[in-house]
């Protein structure tokens, strides 16, 4: 009898064992597959590290029942080595200095929450406004892109924003996309680059999507000493989570509620924005391909690494975080403790020599990527 069930319950195991490789493998695939036609695939991105994580407790525990087993487990860590690059800064014993190096363009780029434009009480907006403004003076940037930027755009008026972050913080020269209008037409949310360096050129790229998402991508032309580079900078839409949705999430994970109920819903959300995120995607992999200047891209797509968001705007181009960033690097605050959504992309013909995180403490709910990059030599 024992024998019967100790032979079930490691048939058990190794179907579990299977169906975790698996997930795991289409997770892998998640760059490459239109999410429209192969949406589950998109989800088994999204579960990756947890399947990942899993598959390596597999093969660990196969090694003391049945050793062979354990070969799937290695197989399958081999297949997913790029995806484990992409999805987590290998890199663990980098550093930041603090001082740029000679000839480095230093930039940031932050999804900075709209300036608290929804925050209800007056006193703790002006706070975390302050909180943001510090924290880009400390990150002496020469480039500063911010997303859900928000500001009045009357000339001399106490909520423009821009132009105070202009003047205070010494940023002469900048353009701002104003996607969206606010209160009474005179005040403006979108993303916004500000440069230390002289902005020659800019232009804004709206996407053709009327009635769904009022964003953009805009691009400025900078020159940096002898060099004119471009640098892109966008938000991409996923979907809204209100209150309600992050309770489903919840539920998910606690397995509290009626799970089952939350998980098709979520699901349902899931496939609509994913959908809608790979057609932002193509428009702005449209737009850097235009380019014919050295390029950086900053933004927040608000998608994984695993993900054809991920892998339609950064084909061609190098991740910062990928590259010298340590750890999983998670940029958004909520829901999962992996989620790097925000992204900083470059070409070859610049060498990047330090990344780090900017954290935010409730000023945001995103925290910032901050990258020393040098442009290199003809």
């Amino acid at each position: 009898m024992k024998t019967l069930l100790k032979k079930r319950l490691t048939g058990l195991f190794f179907i579990v064992n299977i169906g975790c490789i698996l997930a795991t493998i289409a997770g892998t695939l998640a760059p490459y597959a239109d999410p429209v036609k192969w949406w589950p695939v998109a989800i088994a991105g999204l579960l990756f590290p947890g399947c990942i994580v899993l598959v390596i407790l597999f093969g660990i525990s196969w090694l003391f029942i049945k050793p062979r087993r354990s070969l799937f487990a290695l197989a399958t860590v081999f297949i997913s080595i790029p995806a484990i690059y992409n999805s987590f800064g290998i890199h663990l014993f980098s550093s930041f200095n603090s001082e740029k190096q000679k000839k480095a363009i230093r930039v940031l780029s932050w999804n900075v929450g709209l300036m608290n434009y929804t925050e209800t009480d007056t006193m703790v907006a002006i706070k975390n406004n302050i909180t943001i403004f510090d924290k880009i003076k400390e990150a002496g940037a020469d480039v500063v892109c911010l997303q859900e930027f928000f500001s009045e755009i009357v000339p001399g008026h106490h909520y423009n924003i821009m132009d105070s972050l202009s003047r205070t913080l010494g940023y002469p020269y900048y353009f701002f996309s104003r996607d969206v209008p606010k209160v009474d037409g005179n005040f403006f949310s979108g993303t916004i680059i500000f440069s230390r360096y002289k902005i020659i050129d800019s232009s804004k790229s709206v996407f053709p999507f009327t009635g769904l998402y009022s964003g953009s991508i805009i691009k400025t032309g900078i020159v940096v000493n002898q060099d004119t580079i471009d640098i892109f900078s966008t938000r991409l839409q996923l979907m809204k989570f209100q209150g309600n949705e992050y309770k489903e999430v919840h539920n998910i994970k606690t397995i509290s509620g009626n799970t089952i109920s939350d998980t098709k819903s979520m699901i349902g959300k899931l496939r609509f924005g994913y959908n809608f995120l790979s057609q932002q995607a193509d428009y702005v992999r449209t737009i850097l391909d235009s380019s014919k200047r050295a390029m950086i891209f900053t933004g927040d797509l608000n998608n994984i690494p695993l993900s054809y968001t991920y892998g339609k705007v950064k084909a061609g181009l190098n991740d910062a975080w990928a590259t010298k960033g340590k750890g999983f690097g998670r940029t958004f605050q909520y829901i999962s403790p992996t989620l790097r959504v925000d992204y900083f992309f470059y070409d070859d013909h610049f060498k990047l020599l330090q990344v780090k995180r900017i954290l935010e403490n409730g000023e945001t709910d995103h925290h910032g990527l901050l990258a020393d990059m040098l442009i290199k030599t003809k």
